[in-house]
């Protein structure tokens, strides 16, 4: 599944039309409301509910890269999916890390070096699409697939990156 995602990636297609045909959801389901659990900070302290927060942050992420895709010379819709990004990265510790550190790691590093976001948008809506689908929950096999996917989506920036060096 996952080498026939990336061969697609070498056909050139428009930003919408790429959304469509991209979309993992249709693999492994919509994102559904994390379950709510409460994690005590202090032993007598506040709460702080981490699944609503990674499900925000995931939610952002997909909003801010949507505006990007309509509107693809608005600088702000860019800043705001890079931020969002940033964001999910400095927290993706505190949901777990695994696989959600990997794809966002990946993902910052290609939007980092892209000045144009549009150029590349089949690569990044893979990374947007991988990031929802952690929320799928942890086993071993969900962990086997995520390590497949992060060093297939890794290899690929490398790749990306290397050739706009050139």
């Amino acid at each position: 599944m996952v080498k026939s995602l990336f061969n697609f990636l070498k056909k050139p297609k428009s930003g919408s039309e790429l959304l469509t045909e991209l979309d993992v959801s249709r693999v492994v389901g919509e994102s559904k409301p994390a379950p709510v659990r409460p994690v005590a900070v202090e032993p007598d302290g506040p709460s702080v509910d981490l699944d609503v927060w990674k499900q925000n942050d995931l939610d952002r992420l997909h909003t801010t890269w949507q505006a990007v895709c309509d509107a693809p010379e608005d600088e702000d819709a860019a800043t705001e999916f890079r931020t969002a990004l940033h964001n999910l990265h400095g927290a993706s510790g505190a949901y777990g890390g695994g696989a959600l550190t990997r794809l966002t790691e990946s993902l910052q590093t290609l939007v980092t070096e892209l000045p144009d976001l549009t150029a590349d948008a089949a690569l990044i809506n893979l990374h947007v699409q991988a990031c929802r689908a952690t929320l799928q929950g942890e086993s071993d096999a969900m962990e086997d697939m995520s390590s497949a996917v992060c060093d297939a989506l890794e290899s690929q920036v490398e790749d990306r990156l290397r050739r706009q060096a050139s």
